[in-house]
């Protein structure tokens, strides 16, 4: 009951679903994978990266490369584990200026539009902090080392990048593809067309009107038989931001790279609504989101999966006390099961609930509640700020969790390495520890160390040390 009415108030004042490209974890944990790693701008002249994580038998390690001067940049990527002998990523590149085109030789990272053909790996997933991210219209094209999960092509690259009018033409051993983008005051617009050599080719049409405020923007892309759309309407008014989407995803669609994003985590056979709202009043910010989808088809000749997402929110915010966050979140799955021969109709609901306070400490607690199965599983975070002394700083922290099983797990995203992601799943009961550390050895060379210790008690004392080392030099 209690639920209930927090969600119809919250939800008389607003409805949201955000995406951010800051912090687009925070509400994403279901579908991020461990391996994925954030991008990183480089424009120092030379640095070199090397990262190690001691695991007993299986020692990982990472060497990152980037070098570049006024005709050109090169970067080089190796990734290893000690399970095995051969490396399972190596990515790198080579890229130069030739009479105002750029040619980029090896991996690099194309995302163009809403991702419905090009894009990138989780790009636009929901977020609490901005809602305009899914409405624009991207074209990004650069030298790219991906983590070893990412999809990006390899290849040839030659592209215009600075102007009203750019374009690109790209290559490698299994497709061709080119793009030409027109900005202008009113309307932008962008036409790609994409050649596999064993499937269908494909072509999308990325476009957005501007009107005073308000914003219409969206992808249209065809392959074979295959129609796939996003269709966007957002004001950008300061005081109140809003923001409608329609998706049309068809059955087994598929893009080049990366994938489109969607409330769910799905990238095909499902038509969605997503609506959301962000407003701030006299300190206080209001906001949540509405999503909802529908499968387009069941292979199990059963009827089509229904789901809905609904998020409220509520932050205040002031210098001298700090930020303070609630969140309350329903997700719904309606399908038709097939328990011992008799198929019933399972409304499967998860709730959460989160309280975020952040002044001298970083105070967060976590819960779930899964229904029918009526499990729970709750979680609670100390963190210190980011503290600095001299040419060291840091974080630590402490984590106690108790939940039924895996399917009750809580995720909670904890400090890394530089260019490091951990998102880190807990579940059962236990605690943890960790803690990373940063020493500058001058202005622009530093060591960083990271250690944590997970205990969990369920049945028997599991203990779970890691710890990595990492040396980032720049010349």
């Amino acid at each position: 009951m209690a639920l209930r009415l927090a969600f119809n108030f919250c939800f008389i004042i607003l409805s949201t679903w955000i995406f951010s490209q800051e912090s687009i974890w925070e509400n994403a944990e279901e579908f991020i994978q461990i391996y994925f790693e954030p991008d990183e701008e480089c424009s120092d002249n030379y640095s070199h990266r090397i990262r190690m994580i001691p695991d007993g038998n299986d020692e990982k390690w990472q060497q990152k490369i980037h070098l570049e001067n006024n005709q050109f940049q090169l970067g080089w990527r190796m990734d290893n584990s000690g399970y095995t002998e051969s490396i399972q990523n190596r990515k790198g590149y080579l890229s130069g200026n030739i009479y105002n085109h750029k040619i980029i030789l090896g991996n690099a990272r194309i995302q163009i539009g809403s991702s419905l053909l090009f894009g990138s790996d989780y790009n636009s997933i929901k977020s609490s902090e901005s809602i305009l991210s899914p409405g624009k219209i991207r074209w990004k094209i650069s030298p790219y080392l991906g983590s070893e999960t990412s999809s990006n092509p390899a290849g040839i690259i030659v592209l215009k990048n600075k102007g009203e009018t750019n374009y690109y033409m790209g290559g490698n051993h299994s497709s061709l593809s080119s793009g030409i983008q027109k900005n202008g005051e009113k309307i932008s617009g962008i036409i790609i067309g994409y050649l596999p050599n064993n499937s269908p080719p494909a072509l999308s049409l990325s476009y957005i009107f501007k009107a005073g405020d308000l914003r219409f923007s969206g992808e249209t892309a065809m392959q074979s038989k295959n129609f796939a759309q996003y269709i966007q309407l957002f004001s950008v008014d300061s005081e109140m931001r809003w923001l409608g989407q329609f998706r049309l995803l068809p059955k087994n669609w598929v893009t080049a790279s990366g994938r489109p994003a969607t409330g769910f985590g799905k990238s095909e056979n499902e038509a969605g609504f997503l609506i959301s709202l962000r407003t701030k009043i006299n300190g206080f910010t209001f906001f949540g989101w509405a999503d909802m989808f529908r499968q387009l088809h069941n292979e199990n000749e059963l009827p089509n999966k229904l789901g809905q997402d609904f998020l409220s929110g509520i932050r205040y915010r002031k210098t001298h006390l700090g930020v303070i966050e609630l969140k309350v979140r329903r997700k719904t799955i309606v399908e038709l099961i097939n328990d011992n021969g008799i198929y019933i109709l399972q409304k499967g609901m998860k709730y959460y609930y989160t309280f975020i306070a952040k002044d001298i400490l970083i105070l967060k607690w976590k819960y779930i509640h899964l229904s029918p199965d009526n499990e729970t599983g709750q979680l609670l975070q100390i963190q210190s700020l980011k503290y600095h002394h001299k040419q060291w700083s840091g974080v630590i922290g402490a984590v106690y969790f108790e939940t039924e099983n895996w399917d009750s797990r809580l995720y909670l995203i904890e400090p890394g390495l530089k260019g490091e992601f951990r998102i880190q799943p807990y579940y059962e009961q236990g605690s943890a520890f960790y803690s990373m550390v940063n020493l500058k050895l001058n202005d622009i060379n530093s060591l960083s160390f990271r250690y944590s210790l997970e205990i969990n008690i369920n049945d028997n004392i599991k203990w779970k040390p890691e710890m990595g080392l990492q040396l980032d030099i720049v010349f």
